[in-house]
């Protein structure tokens, strides 16, 4: 298994993440969102709509691939799932961080 590719396609999820996570921002601080609560119902929507971005994302633009060019064969649609799960935990994870520094 090759390491260093590993390791450049998570960095080029987390980039793509940082890029994710402010397009749904901006989308969530329009005037039209602004009024509304932080309730559940607009949290799992904007959480729908990450996943959803994500996959779309992953699926189209192969260098978003986690096992890409690493040496693991795995189905393409195994890799697709799971670089589509890495990069929604990563636009949550950079989500946390941005509301930590906005409280701060």
């Amino acid at each position: 298994m090759n390491g260093d590719v590993l390791i450049q396609n998570i960095i080029n999820l987390f980039v793509m993440a940082i890029i994710l996570e402010a397009a749904v921002m901006a989308i969530f601080s329009m005037s039209a969102f602004r009024d509304m609560k932080m309730t559940r119902a607009v949290e799992a929507t904007r959480d729908v709509i990450i996943l959803l971005g994500a996959f779309f994302l992953c699926y189209k633009v192969d260098v978003l691939h986690v096992f890409k060019g690493t040496g693991l064969k795995i189905p393409v649609l195994f890799d697709v799932i799971i670089s589509t799960l890495v990069l929604t935990r990563m636009t949550n994870f950079v989500r946390q961080v941005f509301n930590r520094l906005r409280q701060d």
